[in-house]
């Protein structure tokens, strides 16, 4: 084993304003793919900077630096006139409105040096999921659908990379996947009519990046969260949908996988999976546990290519 690893793909998470030590060195052997901010990353713009630099200066190959700046409930960033609102209060407004919106927090992060938006949700909303309706624009596939074309063309012009979620599709599930494992109940059938839509929008606008969710879609006769299952990665979004881009896993360190799988297993079916990037967000100890299990990989895939 070199020591080097040429394309991780741990996308992780720090706490506080500065990367700690253990992260940074992880970052300079080459076994960090990206990292995720959160809230506390971002208390003072002039530090989160210089805290992208330092990550990126670390390490040998280039860094996602990625963020959930979705409006609403879910902001990382201190407030400003860019910030964008939920989703749900954009519903009856023209599709540029939010459009505009994306396009002005994506110029936000580009000066940050943040590469990577984690937006827009495209799942269609549900009364009945309260836990994500207001982050959602609508309860119609074609109403998100509009949206999805519109923002995702509007980001790719900024140079800010954009990442459609949550597939399949998570408008239907009852609970919220932070919380304990989640089940997809519609039929195939009513996906390809129904969830599918807003993300064939977003692939026809040239979406460079989609993730994809825990839920375990019984309706397909399916047994693992969506994440770690190779039929929905490989056989619906690359094969059916004809997705070319970076697929990333949503955090497995919430309560939908972390509960049922062990992180190491989470890992290894998430790339069997053909998924590129697995984020792993707050919780050190599965972030150490995972970046042993990607070294071990490393190692027995050079040793078996002696």
């Amino acid at each position: 084993m070199s020591g080097q690893n040429p394309g991780s793909p741990l996308v992780l998470s720090y706490k506080g304003a500065d990367p700690d030590r253990e992260l940074l060195d992880w970052a300079r052997a080459g076994w960090l793919g990206g990292v995720v901010l959160f809230k506390d990353n971002c208390v003072e713009e002039s530090a989160l900077r210089a805290a992208i630099a330092l990550l990126r200066d670390a390490s040998p190959h280039p860094l996602h630096v990625m963020i959930d700046e979705e409006g609403g409930r879910v902001r990382r960033l201190p407030d400003a006139p860019e910030s964008m609102l939920d989703l749900r209060s954009y519903e009856g407004r023209s599709v540029d409105d939010v459009a505009h919106g994306y396009e002005a927090v994506a110029r936000r992060l580009r000066a940050l040096g943040i590469d990577t938006l984690l937006a827009p949700v495209v799942d269609i909303g549900d009364p009945a999921a309260d836990w994500l309706r207001s982050r959602t624009l609508s309860d119609s596939p074609a109403g998100v659908a509009l949206m999805a074309r519109a923002v995702v063309a509007a980001l790719q012009s900024t140079g800010v990379n954009c990442c459609a979620k949550h597939f399949p599709g998570t408008g239907h599930v009852r609970l919220d996947p932070h919380l304990g494992p989640v089940v997809g109940e519609i039929s195939h059938q009513q996906w390809h009519t129904h969830e599918a839509v807003p993300f064939r929008a977003a692939i026809d606008a040239g979406v460079p990046m989609i993730l994809v969710g825990h839920q375990i879609m019984k309706g397909f006769g399916e047994i693992l969260p969506a994440c770690l299952s190779r039929r929905i990665v490989d056989d619906f979004l690359r094969s059916q949908l004809r997705f070319r881009g970076l697929v990333l896993t949503d955090d497995l360190a919430m309560g939908a996988t972390s509960r049922t799988f062990p992180i190491e297993e989470s890992l290894r079916l998430a790339l069997e999976a053909t998924c590129d990037l697995v984020l792993i967000c707050n919780d050190r100890e599965l972030q150490r546990r995972a970046v042993t299990t990607w070294q071990e990989t490393i190692g027995s895939t050079s040793r078996s290519s002696a």
